[in-house]
C-alpha cells in the first residue's frame, strides 16, 4: 500500500496531527496542534488497515486514553474523515484536509 512509510499532515481545524503508518498494523500520530495551542502529543497504535480502492483507505485503532477511532483517507481528493468515541461515550466526527508531510 503506498501509505505504508509515509508522513501525512492533517489538519482538523481544532487540531493538527502528523500521522505515519508504520506498516499495515502500526500508526504513528503526532498532534502538533490543539485549540489553537502548538503542543506535541505522540503516540504509536495498533491499527486495522484496509484500501477500498485505489489511494482510498480506512484504518481503525484505539488510543491509550480510550478514544476509538475510525479514519478515511482519501489520498486522491485530499480529505481525511474521523470519527471517534471517547471513553466517555461522547461522539465526534470531523473533516480535514489532508497534505503529505516531509520532515
Amino acid at each position: 500500500m503506498k501509505i505504508i512509510g509515509k508522513k501525512f499532515l492533517i489538519d482538523f481545524g481544532m487540531a493538527k496531527a502528523i500521522l505515519e503508518v508504520k506498516n499495515s498494523t502500526s500508526l504513528a500520530f503526532t498532534i502538533i496542534e490543539k485549540n489553537g495551542k502548538e503542543t506535541k502529543e505522540t503516540e504509536i497504535v495498533e491499527i486495522k488497515l484496509n484500501q477500498l480502492r485505489p489511494r482510498l483507505f480506512l484504518l481503525t485503532w484505539k488510543e491509550k486514553n480510550g478514544n476509538t477511532v475510525t479514519q478515511v483517507q482519501d489520498h486522491k481528493n485530499k480529505k481525511a474523515f474521523m470519527n471517534w468515541t471517547q471513553p466517555d461515550g461522547q461522539f465526534i466526527n470531523a473533516e480535514a484536509e489532508i497534505k503529505s508531510f516531509k520532515g
